[in-house]
């Protein structure tokens, strides 16, 4: 009788035991609800669509987890997908708790690893579309989600059993509507599918994926919290697409060189990964898979490269791309191959099954994406006790190693010339993950004494080498692209110490130190004071935060004076550049409070500004106009340079091409900011084959005149590293480049952190230091000429002042730099006295990525002192 009702009813028992209560519901495909397939030609699914789809699922399936995560940067939903088995769905803060004590071993119990490891799962983040014009995975993962929360085979099966996915629809949800809105105008035109004129993060645009240690961005700062505060994933694949002339897909591992601060273990296990995507791709019968060429594993700041410094396996792969979803056909002629590990697309050992040419479609990048990510969930199913032991054995080697080899510890000390600054740092580090202390008492360490207050990094953490990384200098090794010839380029930069970009005075300690000290856990500026009862408040002006008060005062119409010469007061001496403040009784509590807020300490003055003290020589401060120019081009540096311009509420105009050929400037503004950007992008932008008509162009020889018009009538030109050439050609500036048209092989700087020499005296320079790290991205050196280049030049033009120069004794602080003679004791910053203006030569990204707030204020005093304030 049993027999006979299980043979008859056996289907229906294996429903019941094998689908959870609530998964009987019919779950709908993305084709179904958006009438295409994702990856359909022309056809691209929003934002709004991908998130109704995936909270549809999340309330179907009870292997789905769906959670907003955070708001965006334009305040879109960014949003997260927890899938694996609807057990673990049901009790996730439990298996959270598995991740922390893998990731932080130091946290387990006696005699608990064995249990730990044999309950966790494999926890896989899979992060989509972070650049918004690489739209195939955003597209995937609604196909994916689909799969995975209504299949019953056998490999979803092992999948949900062993594995948690966090599956990310977006990293950048704000851009997917941008590039889709302007693909859809594009479509039928010369541009399809390209052309873009702005960014598709509003201020960083293709560098969201630099800005994985520096934590900029709203969007960065969400992923971090869920990868080192909440989910501790032992895997992230980081997916992306490239260009597509060459390979179809690539595949790690990676071309070199390595990072020392990368465990071998992580390498080898890239490897692992790499060949199971890459071997599944052939067997699925995709051709054109390519290894170990064009991206190398060096870089810090990257979504995959950030996390290997926490003990993650981080995988990239990159598809080649069509015009968004517009197919192209490319015959096998038009392909090009690499630089970097791939000359030719012929069989080779990476690239044993080249791509014959054809059609390539999106549906081709989500049909090679979703292999991978499959072959990946598989690989971390079959292999779970391997990776979670691995995970753990990382965290326990970094403790070991934290205790003992050096550095035993770094300190981060209260006196700070910008303690604001040195605070956001260590909030930068413990976002990351890392732990820091405080002290409470003074301390000594190797001899030197250290007060109360004092953050203390100890080494011996989880993620030391995420620490090492950060505040130890970068050995970039010299790599040439054959012996004798040029320098070979990195993937990305050399160098990042954020100590040195930040203008942070850390200290590394070797030997172990007795000190009594708390755990952080969070990072908070202290309140800021104000010592003294006088009428005037007065500021040094050393710290950032000085022109967020500044900013602001301006705006509450309370006078400011800047002090001209040295002073001293009882107590104290100011030097020249401090900032005084007058704000009357109806202000002066909205003055005070920004001061709290913002952790300054400022001192007061019995005076007012009719009754000075002796010495004490001020000047009215007005707040200069400012306009930041905006090519028609997406670019990246002009989106960082109005991101640091806000984050110090500086306000603002923006400048497009007509606005400037239309003359008038110096009646608006009194200072205008170009970006960093080439000469040829300055005067013709894009070619009306590529864009939309309203946004082709540059400013053109219009654009000259009315520039060159403004700086003679008393306006400041601010450029920024290669617009310099911009200025010293058709300003015919005495001043030349002497890198210009020097080829690799005499001289290469990608990134790398230079020693500047400055002199404070000097308005521009105006509380620094008379030394600073400056960050060199190609960019220029100059020497002064003492003639024109042009005879045919009417404008009167005084002598140039060197501003800052490169250090001759000690130029590379961190990267690599071939040829540092070239520019030994050459200027990095120019001032050029032009009619009744300036221009103003920055030779370096002085505001690079947002990271290198130790020279912001160069910037910051070049657009105080514009205008009425020169």
């Amino acid at each position: 009788m049993c027999d006979r009702f299980f043979k008859r009813h056996w289907f229906v028992l294996w429903l019941i035991w094998f689908i959870p209560a609530g998964e009987g519901q019919e779950i709908p495909s993305p084709e179904a609800v958006l009438g295409f397939q994702p990856g359909a030609d022309f056809r691209l699914a929003r934002w709004e669509q991908i998130v109704d789809y995936f909270y549809k699922i999340g309330s179907l399936s009870q292997r789905v987890h769906i959670e907003e995560i955070g708001r965006t940067t334009e305040d879109n939903p960014y949003i997260l997908a927890v899938i694996s088995d609807p057990k673990v769905i049901a009790d996730l803060e439990l298996y959270q708790s598995y991740q922390r004590k893998l990731s932080h071993p130091h946290e387990i119990e006696s005699g608990e690893k064995d249990d730990l490891l044999d309950q966790a799962k494999t926890v896989v983040l899979i992060s989509c579309s972070l650049h918004s014009n690489e739209i195939g995975a955003s597209q995937m993962a609604m196909e994916l989600l689909h799969e995975l929360a209504s299949l019953h085979n056998e490999r979803i099966r092992e999948i949900l059993d062993n594995v948690i996915l966090l599956l990310v629809p977006s990293a950048n949800p704000d851009g997917i509507n941008k590039e889709i809105d302007w693909y859809e105008r594009s479509l039928g035109k010369p541009w399809e599918g390209q052309g873009m004129p702005w960014l598709y993060q509003k201020y960083c645009g293709h560098d969201n994926n630099r800005d994985w240690f520096m934590l900029t961005q709203k969007e960065t700062q969400i992923l971090t919290q869920i990868l080192y505060q909440k989910w501790y994933p032992c895997v992230l694949y980081d997916i992306h697409q490239m260009g597509n002339q060459g390979s179809r897909f690539f595949v790690p591992p990676f071309y070199d060189p390595i990072n020392p601060n990368v465990d071998p273990l992580i390498h080898e296990s890239l490897k692992m990964i790499g060949g199971h995507i890459a071997t599944d791709l052939t067997v699925a019968g995709k051709a054109g898979v390519v290894t170990n060429a064009i991206f190398d594993n060096w870089w810090q700041g990257g979504n995959r490269t950030t996390p290997y410094r926490h003990n993650i396996i981080g995988i990239l792969t990159e598809a080649a791309s069509p015009r968004l979803a517009s197919p192209l056909f490319q015959p096998q002629g038009d392909l090009t191959g690499q630089v970097r590990g791939l000359p030719r697309l012929t069989m080779q050992v990476n690239y044993a099954n080249p791509w014959k040419g054809g059609w390539w479609r999106l549906r081709d990048v989500v049909e090679y994406e979703k292999i991978a990510c499959y072959s990946l969930l598989t690989l971390a199913a079959r292999y779970r006790d391997q990776l979670n032991q691995n995970y753990l054995a990382l965290g326990e080697k970094a403790i070991r190693l934290g205790r003992e080899e050096p550095p035993f510890a770094y300190l981060i000390p209260p006196d700070q010339r910008d303690f604001p600054t040195a605070v956001h740092m260590a909030w930068i580090l413990r976002e990351g993950g890392v732990q820091i202390n405080i002290a409470e008492t003074p301390f000594a360490a190797e001899g030197a004494e250290y007060p109360a207050g004092t953050y203390i990094i100890y080494a011996s953490q989880p993620y030391r080498n995420y620490i090492l990384d950060l505040l130890e200098p970068q050995h970039y090794p010299e790599r040439s692209l054959y012996p004798g010839g040029p320098a070979e380029p990195p993937y990305d930069v050399a160098g990042w110490t954020l100590p040195m970009q930040m203008g942070v005075r850390t200290v590394r300690v070797d030997q172990p130190f007795p000190a009594q000290t708390r755990p952080l856990d969070s990072i908070s500026l202290p309140p800021g004071r104000i010592q003294g009862n006088g009428t005037l408040l007065i500021s040094p002006n050393t710290t950032n935060y000085d022109f967020i008060v500044l900013n602001r005062a301006w705006k509450q119409d309370i006078p400011v004076f800047i002090l001209q010469s040295d002073w001293s007061s009882d107590s104290h001496t100011y030097p020249a550049g401090s900032l005084v403040y007058s704000p009357g009784d109806s202000r002066r509590t909205a003055l005070e409070g920004w001061i709290h807020d913002l952790g300054l300490t400022v001192g007061s003055i019995p005076a007012t500004p009719g009754a000075l003290p002796d010495g004490l020589r001020l000047k009215a401060l007005r707040k200069p106009r400012i306009a930041m120019y905006q090519p028609w081009t997406a670019n990246i540096d002009e989106g960082w340079t109005r991101f640091v311009l806000e984050q110090f509420e500086f306000e603002y105009t923006t400048l497009h091409n007509a606005a400037i050929r239309a003359g008038d400037l110096r009646r608006r503004f009194d200072a205008i900011i170009l970006p960093d950007i080439h000469i040829q992008a300055l005067l013709n932008g894009r070619d009306m084959a590529l864009t939309a008509p309203e946004y082709a162009g540059g400013i053109g020889e219009e654009g000259i005149t009315s520039l060159q018009e403004f700086v003679e009538l008393g306006g400041s030109l601010l450029c920024l590293d290669s617009s310099t050439r911009f200025a010293i050609r058709f300003f015919d500036l005495p001043v030349k480049n002497v890198l210009e048209g020097v080829g690799r092989d005499k001289f290469y700087c990608p990134g790398s952190i230079l020693r500047i020499n400055l002199d404070p005296s000097r308005p521009l320079a105006y509380g620094m230091r008379h030394r600073a790290a400056a960050y060199f991205v190609h960019s220029q050196a100059f020497e002064i000429t003492h003639t024109s280049n042009r005879d045919t030049v009417k404008v009167r033009m005084g002598e140039p002042i060197v501003l800052a120069s490169y250090d001759k004794s000690l130029t590379l602080l961190s990267g690599w730099i071939q040829g540092e003679e070239l520019i030994h004791d050459k200027a990095a910053i120019v001032s050029v006295p032009y009619g009744q203006g300036q221009v103003i030569l920055y030779g370096f990204r002085v505001q690079h990525r947002a990271q290198t707030h130790g020279t912001f204020r160069l910037l910051f005093n070049g657009l105080l002192f514009s205008g009425p304030n020169r």
